[in-house]
């Protein structure tokens, strides 16, 4: 089949597709349910959020609180943590048992001590928690001027409704926020920890 015959043929088929789906609605068929990368061609694009604040504490003493994957109690609204697999990528993983009854579950996908960085990623989505899927955060402790440290929080994510025109509360918007105001609110925390405040 030459190439302009083969073309036509694919027209011609993309053309009949429509039509298909509104036979198949007529004889009370159900839609086709989007496949599982539909939405991310069609739907909702990657957010990211990077936060930072400086911390009056060189960056090894900040690495110490950051590189326990198991310790984060210190973070707001978490009651206890529950881990297993230590510091390894891919086997670490914890529960942080939230102060309302509520939990988050999160493996560690990145652990680097020359680099000071760590990432991990949430297991579960809960969109009433926060109002994002996929979130996946590296967090890094810098060297800053006079012996200080520039602490990053770094989030990508999606909004809370990954396919076309979301609800309200499932917006972009709304996940940049409240992405964001977790990444403050956690540096604020970090930064309580390390100083002893």
């Amino acid at each position: 089949m030459s190439s302009l015959s083969r073309r036509a043929a694919l027209l011609a088929l993309a053309a009949l597709a429509p039509l298909a789906s509104s036979a198949a609605r007529a004889a009370g068929a159900e839609p086709p349910i989007p496949g599982p990368n539909s939405w991310a061609a069609h739907g909702a694009a990657p957010l990211k959020s990077v936060e930072t604040i400086t911390i009056e504490a060189p960056p090894e003493k900040v690495w110490a609180v950051l590189s326990d994957f198991a310790r984060y109690d210190w973070l707001p609204g978490v009651a206890r943590v529950e881990a297993s697999g230590g510091n390894v990528p891919e086997k670490g993983k914890r529960r942080l048992v939230m102060a309302d009854g509520g939990s988050v579950e999160e493996t560690l996908v990145r652990w680097d001590a020359e680099r000071m960085t760590l990432a991990f990623h949430r297991d579960r989505d809960d969109v009433k928690r926060l109002p994002a899927i996929n979130y996946m955060t590296h967090v890094t402790a810098k060297p800053a001027d006079g012996g200080k440290t520039l602490a990053e929080w770094k989030g990508r994510f999606y909004r809370g409704h990954p396919f076309n025109d979301p609800p309200p509360g499932l917006d972009d918007d709304t996940a940049l926020a409240a992405v964001t105001a977790l990444h403050r609110a956690n540096l604020a925390a970090l930064k309580a920890k390390v100083e002893g405040k």
